[in-house]
């Protein structure tokens, strides 16, 4: 089992291509908002609505369930917002940190400030979190690579073009619940959340310890700061 107490199916020993059928959508929130990013408005906005639970620098606080942010690119970091205000995420009863954060969103009523908010995220530094799980970062490479690394990049690094966030950076229980989450249906199932259901049915392929060791792999690709 995870440290963090989830499971999952084993892993099916079969190579899997992942056809991305759907267009693109919104690859950058400036295509919408059309607007020139303003950090100064983003921050001030930022420390209003995210900081208490998020951190002044976006570090997150694991206590409150609430992940880091800093470096998080601005527009998957715009469309997640959208979605947490739009009902897309967040909408499962039992979600409570997902309910948490569509309330905060849908306070925010100017879709152009929560721009400002994601670009001023962007800005921030990420920081580099320590793994404290058992886990072989060779076997996580492999596995990563072959069902991951087509949209995520081979390092983790990303690729806006299809609207796959980096993963670099981010912190090891965050990322094993949001496979939970995956699993579970409260994240991806929404009829217009395209690329969460891409992810959804990724994770069933991913058994525990393979969350670990991909968690593993991606710590070592995480540069020290962004």
């Amino acid at each position: 089992m995870f440290a963090w107490g989830y499971g999952f199916m084993p892993l099916k020993k079969t190579v899997w291509i992942v056809v991305l059928a759907w267009g693109a959508y919104a690859c950058h929130p400036n295509n919408e908002t059309k607007v020139a990013p303003d950090l100064k408005q983003g921050e001030k906005t930022y420390i209003a609505y995210c900081a208490s639970c998020h951190s002044k620098m976006g570090e997150g606080v694991i206590q409150l369930k609430a992940p880091a942010l800093a470096g998080l690119e601005a527009a998957y970091v715009y469309r997640q917002m959208m979605n947490f205000k739009n009902g897309v995420r967040g909408y499962v009863a039992q979600d409570t940190s997902g309910q948490q954060m569509a309330a905060i969103a849908k306070s925010i009523s100017d879709t152009v400030m929560l721009y400002h908010v994601a670009t001023y995220i962007d800005s921030l530094p990420s920081v580099p979190y320590p793994l404290q799980v058992a886990a072989d970062a060779q076997n996580g490479k492999e596995i990563y690579q072959s069902i991951c690394g087509s949209c995520h990049g081979a390092t983790g690094q990303g690729n806006t073009k299809l609207n796959a966030p980096s993963l670099l950076g981010a912190q090891p229980w965050y990322i094993a619940s949001q496979f939970q989450k995956f699993k579970n249906g409260w994240r991806g199932s929404h009829p217009s959340d395209k690329f969460g259901a891409q992810m959804a049915a990724i994770t069933s392929l991913v058994n525990d310890q393979s969350v670990n060791d991909i968690i593993a792999y991606l710590q070592a690709q995480t540069p020290s700061t962004k």
